[in-house]
């Protein structure tokens, strides 16, 4: 991890953390079950660039997105990883 972030980057930091929270209790409040979560958390995790141009700069409001995306793909990653470990113990 890098020792200092930008702005940019602790928004998208702090957005994924909050869409994951929000799914989490809007899953349990609706008596949902952990794939429910998962399979919601994974489509936010897929961001969709609609521009024509690959090559273009990205607008700050896309690289957001794309920057949330990034941490919640990395969140979920180190979860299924740990509880994987925890299964073995």
């Amino acid at each position: 991890m890098q020792a200092t972030m930008n702005a940019q980057e602790i928004e998208a930091r702090l957005n994924a953390h909050r869409e994951l929270m929000i799914d989490l209790l809007a899953t349990l409040i609706g008596g949902g079950s952990v794939q429910d979560v998962l399979q919601r958390l994974s489509g936010e995790a897929n961001v969709v660039d609609s521009e024509e141009d690959p090559g273009a700069v990205p607008d700050p409001a896309f690289a957001t997105e794309n920057a949330t995306a990034t941490e919640i793909r990395a969140i979920l990653q180190a979860a299924q990883e740990r509880a994987a470990a925890q299964q073995r113990l």
